[in-house]
């Protein structure tokens, strides 16, 4: 019996399916590294709406800060959905 194998490329592309998960944003804690709860961009390009998401992931930071008076670090972090596209074969 005789097996063959082929090893294919793949490229990595953004997931813009239906099915794809959101793009989220979280404020992150530069100082313990805990985290807000990820707050869904929206997919249609409103005027002002990603702002308003930004803003809602900030508020977590006032919280925060009032439970941990040293920490005054923060960052902003995205997420997008991505995938693997199948190529060729090698």
């Amino acid at each position: 019996m005789r097996e063959m194998y082929g090893v294919r490329r793949f490229a990595v592309a953004a997931g813009s399916e239906p099915d794809a998960e959101p793009p989220t944003v979280a404020m992150q804690c530069a100082v313990c590294e805990e985290s807000s709860p990820a707050v869904e961009l929206p997919r249609q390009h409103a005027p002002g709406s990603r702002e308003v998401a930004r803003r809602s992931a900030a508020g977590w930071v006032r919280q925060h800060r009032e439970a941990n008076r040293e920490h005054f670090t923060y960052r902003l972090v995205k997420t997008h959905p991505y995938r693997l596209v199948p190529g060729g074969w090698m």
